[in-house]
């Protein structure tokens, strides 16, 4: 995961300079946030129930006019989950009694779409709607005790959000962006199956020139 983390974030560093060496062929933007994220559903019903404050996302945006723009969006979350000691099957006529903890880790990468209803206006709060679509990598490491296993694998994903960009004043291209995204994220491994979540965003945005 520290590779495929490190590979990202080269691909998004190589891809700012060389978005702010074009920047004057149209409007592009880097949205930087950190992320809380809560699991939902059967990701939290049967891996984590514990929010995940480990998190942060970015987005390289092109705008395409003063309402829709669209581009790359990358990230980082990471969950964990720590169970009392409890009994549990480990055979057809065997049982143990242990600890079991859940680590999870994932990096989205999207290609994202971002509606600003208001974005040919002044408005000193600028609300938008968002929608996007890609994979999900996903390191899953479960122990039971002292016995564990790990497994990398991709699940399809989608997103779905709602914020808010306040510039930092009447004319400025820059300012905070707060929202939030209901990420869909088709997974299936030792029988669980989805990780869903609901992630909380705050941050900055600029423009890249």
């Amino acid at each position: 995961m520290k590779k495929i983390i490190s590979s990202i974030c080269s691909v998004m560093i190589l891809s700012l300079f060389s978005l702010h060496a074009n920047g004057q062929k149209g409007e592009w933007k880097l949205d930087l946030n950190y992320n809380y994220s809560l699991p939902v559903g059967k990701f939290k019903n049967d891996l984590i129930s514990n929010g995940s404050p480990r998190g942060f996302n970015g987005a390289f945006m092109y705008h395409i006019n003063n309402n829709w723009s669209v581009g790359l969006e990358g990230g980082y979350q990471d969950y964990y989950q720590k169970y009392q000691r409890d009994v549990y099957q480990t055979g057809q006529h065997e049982v143990t009694s242990a600890v079991l903890s859940n680590s999870i880790q994932v990096v989205p990468v999207l290609l994202k779409a971002k509606f600003s209803p208001l974005g040919k206006t002044a408005a000193p709060v600028q609300p938008y709607i968002s929608g996007a679509a890609g994979v999900s990598l996903v390191d899953f490491s479960q122990y039971l005790g002292e016995f564990g296993s790990v497994t990398n694998n991709a699940g399809l994903t989608a997103q779905g959000g709602v914020g808010v960009v306040i510039p930092f004043g009447r004319y400025s291209l820059s300012g905070i962006n707060i929202g939030a995204d209901y990420n869909y994220i088709r997974y299936s491994n030792y029988g669980y199956s989805n990780l869903n979540n609901l992630g909380f965003h705050a941050g900055v945005t600029f423009p890249l020139r």
